[in-house]
Formats: structure tokens, C-alpha cells, sequence
């Protein structure tokens, strides 16, 4: 059987397919999503945006929507709220006229993006880096009282090739950087590295000092890793598996997900109630852990693990079987 296809056909056809590849190739990939999703606590992530212009947003573009569509992506069944408290032009200093407002009633998380004006108020000779800590130090301490966790960004670069002025503007960004990731450390809070992720690639901005689209995407990827670095250390449930597999034959293993770190003690028991194996007697951090059981001395029958923690909050218990 001969088929025969017209050369436009074959034409439409290859463009069609062509531009099919070169959406699929240029659209960005789903967020990656973290481990802490699945053991999260709580039924709600609430975040406060706070900060100026890059906060605000600019020419319809800003990060809010994009951050808000990772979480939703990877936490199913949340409620997610994200709040926008950016104004343009804004001053550390004006900042603090209005934190309060901002953050009254709120829980969770607040985003603090600021401090680039200050830097080129800087360049006229008004205000100092030590004025911006003080400043920083005091949105950090509010944020604080109020039970919010803090995500600190630091500053992206601005556009300076064409100008002496803006090139100063990053010798005092740098400056800034500096003093908020030691502030990071300091207060114990977590750094949203903005100017890690952008560098200079100026491909990210719109004008001089604002993200496009792209930008404002990679933006929300740094603050979505740095709020669920806190999720991971703040916010899990605690979570133990039943093992597997199960029945287990010579191994099997045990996932559990400890809030914070503790002292597990983790024992295998008969049915007669008799202690058969101590899988585990020792101080273990945050985060999920898989645990083996090695069962290859245990005759074929029922038996159970019983959990405990050295400070009582954590205790489980679960039957299960070996069989050959």
C-alpha cells in the first residue's frame, strides 16, 4: 500500500511539531518538591511578603503568585496564604514605621526583602550601613515577638555597567549582603540567598533594578527552598511507618520523622511480650530516618516494635511479621 503526503502537508506538519518541541523545551519544570512536604503539621502555610519594590512587584511581575503555586504544587490539602506588604521606594527605616500593621494577627512565616534604597540613598551620603542593621536588627526582633518565622533575603545586585552611581550602590549591596547573612546566623534565622541565585546575570531584570518574569521565578525558588529549610527543622509531625517490606523475610525497614532531635529507643518484642532485639538506643535530629531491622535470627511468627523517646512526647507501637 503506497502512501503518498503533499510536500506543504508534510510542510504544516513539521512546523506543528517544531513548535511543539519548542514549547515543551523552553516552558520551565514543575518546582521540585521536598521531602518535608509529605510530613508537614500543620493545615496551612501563611506567609508575610514584606519589603519595597521588588516585594511589590513591578510591570505585573512578581514572585507572590509563583511562590504560592510551588506550595499548593507540593503541599496537597494546605490552605496557603500569602500576604503582599511591599511599596516601592521604601526604606529599611520606613519599614519599621509600618511592621506592625503588617504582621498583626499573623502566624508562620515573614519574607523581608529590603534594603536596596537604602543602599542608594547611601550613594547621596544619607543613612550607613550601621543605620540599615539597626533597622534590620529591629524588623528580625518583631518578627520575633510575633512567633514568625523569619526568611531573610539578600539583596540582588543592581544594573551597573553603565553607571558610576549604581556601581557604588553594589559596593554598599555587598556591604549589606554581608551583615544580613551574618545576621542570619546571629538571630538564627533563615537566609534566602537572592543574590546568590541571580549573580549578575542581568538577562533576570527588566530595568536597572527590578526581576522580569524569569527572575521573579527564580526569586521564588530561593524563598521556596529557605521557608521549607524551616518547615524541615520547625514544623514536621511526627511519623513512624509500618516496616517493609511485611512480611519480612531476612531485613526489613522502619521510616520515622522526628519534630526534633531526641533520644529514640526502638525495640523488637514477641508475642509472649519478650524483648528480641534493641534496634535502636541513641540520640537522633530532625528530619525523616530510615531505619533497618535486620530479622534474618527472628523464627517465622508475629511480632511487634515498640518506640520510645527520652523526653516522652514520641511513642509508638506496631505489629508486624516474618515469615521465610
Amino acid at each position: 500500500m503506497k502512501i503518498s503526503i503533499k510536500f506543504s502537508t508534510f510542510l504544516v506538519l513539521l512546523f506543528s511539531i517544531s513548535i511543539s518541541g519548542f514549547t515543551q523545551t523552553t516552558s520551565p519544570p514543575r518546582v521540585s518538591c521536598p521531602e518535608a512536604a509529605q510530613f508537614y503539621a500543620r493545615d496551612s502555610i501563611n506567609i508575610v511578603t514584606f519589603g519595597a519594590s521588588t516585594v511589590e512587584g513591578v510591570n505585573g511581575a512578581g514572585f507572590q503568585t509563583m511562590l504560592r503555586n510551588n506550595f499548593l504544587n507540593c503541599y496537597q490539602n494546605k490552605v496557603v496564604d500569602i500576604t503582599n506588604h511591599g511599596i516601592g521606594g521604601q526604606t529599611t527605616f520606613q519599614g519599621l514605621l509600618r511592621i506592625d500593621n503588617a504582621i498583626k494577627d499573623r502566624t508562620g512565616f515573614i519574607v523581608i526583602s529590603m534594603g536596596i534604597n537604602d543602599a542608594l540613598a547611601m550613594v547621596n551620603g544619607k543613612g550607613s550601613v550601621a543605620e540599615t542593621e539597626a533597622n534590620m536588627r529591629s524588623l528580625i526582633s518583631i518578627s520575633l515577638k510575633q512567633n514568625l518565622v523569619p526568611i531573610l533575603c539578600t539583596l540582588q545586585n543592581v544594573d551597573d555597567r553603565n553607571s558610576a552611581p549604581l556601581a557604588q550602590a553594589n559596593v554598599n549591596i555587598r556591604a549589606l549582603n554581608v551583615v544580613y547573612r551574618r545576621l542570619a546566623i546571629e538571630y538564627k534565622i533563615y537566609l534566602a540567598d537572592v543574590n546568590a541565585a541571580m549573580r549578575r546575570d542581568f538577562t533576570l531584570y527588566q530595568d536597572a533594578f527590578h526581576p522580569n518574569a524569569r527572575g521573579y521565578r527564580l526569586i521564588s525558588y530561593v524563598i521556596f527552598d529557605a521557608i521549607n529549610k524551616a518547615i524541615f527543622d520547625k514544623f514536621l509531625m511526627f511519623v513512624v511507618s509500618q516496616n517493609y517490606p511485611n512480611p519480612a523475610g531476612t531485613q526489613t525497614y522502619l521510616d520515622v520523622v522526628l519534630p526534633e532531635t531526641d533520644k529514640l529507643t526502638i525495640q523488637v518484642y514477641d508475642m509472649m511480650g519478650r524483648l528480641v532485639k534493641t534496634v535502636l538506643n541513641e540520640y537522633i535530629n530532625t528530619g525523616k530516618h530510615t531505619l533497618e531491622i535486620n530479622t534474618s535470627t527472628f523464627v517465622p511468627g508475629i511480632y511487634f516494635f515498640k518506640l520510645t523517646s527520652d523526653s516522652g512526647q514520641y511513642n509508638a507501637a506496631k505489629k508486624f511479621i516474618v515469615a521465610r
